[in-house]
């Protein structure tokens, strides 16, 4: 496959570089993900996006592309439902992604977590998760036999789209992130066309796109400045969340230069055991849970228009019936 049409166009450099129309995108994409790029076209292709920053036609052929082939989670269509993109981890602060995930289905929301493990050097929701006793799934089919259980399913982005996933392992080869992440934060796993999306920014392009592409599709979406690149509310500062829907944009939670109330005692960054017990205790009502999360968990509950309240321990007969494998993962409340 001759990729020079496409990497003349995006390789330019920083003045000359410039953006595929949609057409052409979706042809580059088609040939990618049908893996026709020899490794050096195809990495070139990838660092040329990435030094010139992804339009909103590529990101929005590349999903188009990428989004058929999907291995999606059937969920209750009855029900509403979450979809949460997990592929950062945290290095300073705990990952408390598995927290905002239990207290959504807790009040409930069908919770959808994907994203890939392991990610050296951080702590990843999937580490703390199966932790908790809630371990990646194994199929698309026991995804929906977990979310029938009232608790969230942590569902690796290879059983979704295993070219997703090979493009997100390249990461390790070329020491930076490419489209692949990009596009992992705004696919629909589920069945549920209006699955209300998350995701989560660190650059001011990467929020204009992420608003323009979810004005544009018309489906539901909220959208945060990421902590660490986790789309979770930091303890620390609490940053705006939009929600998108129906094209308009509101902001349903507004920057906060610092959590009110203090900060809460948290678990070591880096131990992922320490922080699913943390979880679990604010999860049995022995902790608070932080003001931020609890701003973002209703700020989801407005979103999928289910009533807004304060987070309600569960009982001991309900905490051992949504955790009950916990203990037999090693993990102690």
């Amino acid at each position: 496959m001759d990729a020079q049409r496409y990497i003349k166009e995006i390789g330019r450099g920083g003045e000359g570089a410039r953006s595929l129309p949609y057409d052409t995108a979706l042809q580059m994409f088609a040939s990618l993900f049908d893996g026709r790029f020899d490794d050096i076209e195809l990495g070139a292709i990838l660092i040329a996006l990435r030094m010139k920053g992804e339009s909103l036609d590529e990101v929005r052929a590349a999903l188009d592309v990428l989004e058929p082939g999907l291995n999606r989670v059937p969920v209750d269509s009855a029900r509403p439902c979450v979809s949460i993109p997990s592929y950062n981890g945290a290095r300073h602060t705990p990952n408390l992604v598995p927290l905002l995930a239990c207290l959504l289905a807790d009040a409930g929301v069908q919770v959808v977590v994907h994203g890939a493990s392991p990610n050296e050097g951080r702590t990843t929701t999937a580490e703390i998760m199966s932790a908790m006793g809630l371990g990646a799934v194994r199929d698309i089919g026991q995804a929906s036999d977990v979310i029938d259980r009232g608790v969230p399913a942590f569902v690796p982005v290879g059983l979704l789209s295993p070219p997703l996933a090979g493009l997100l392992a390249l990461r390790d080869r070329l020491g930076v992130r490419t489209i692949g992440h990009t596009l992992a934060k705004l696919i629909n796993p589920t069945l549920a066309p209006d699955c209300l999306r998350m995701a989560s920014f660190t650059r001011p392009e990467c929020q204009r796109l992420q608003h323009d592409y979810f004005a544009g599709s018309r489906r539901p979406a909220l959208l945060m400045r990421g902590t660490e690149g986790e789309v979770v509310a930091s303890t620390r500062q609490a940053a705006q969340i939009d929600w998108v829907h129906d094209g308009d944009c509101e902001v349903v939670v507004p920057a906060q230069t610092a959590a009110a109330g203090g900060l809460p005692a948290l678990p070591d960054a880096a131990d992922a055991s320490a922080t699913a017990r943390w979880i679990q205790s604010v999860l049995a009502g022995e902790r608070p849970v932080p003001q931020a999360i609890e701003q973002q968990v209703g700020a989801v509950l407005l979103a999928l228009g289910i009533r807004s309240g304060r987070h309600t321990p569960l009982s001991s007969d309900a905490f051992d019936q949504a955790f009950g494998s916990t203990k037999a993962h090693g993990a102690t409340v």
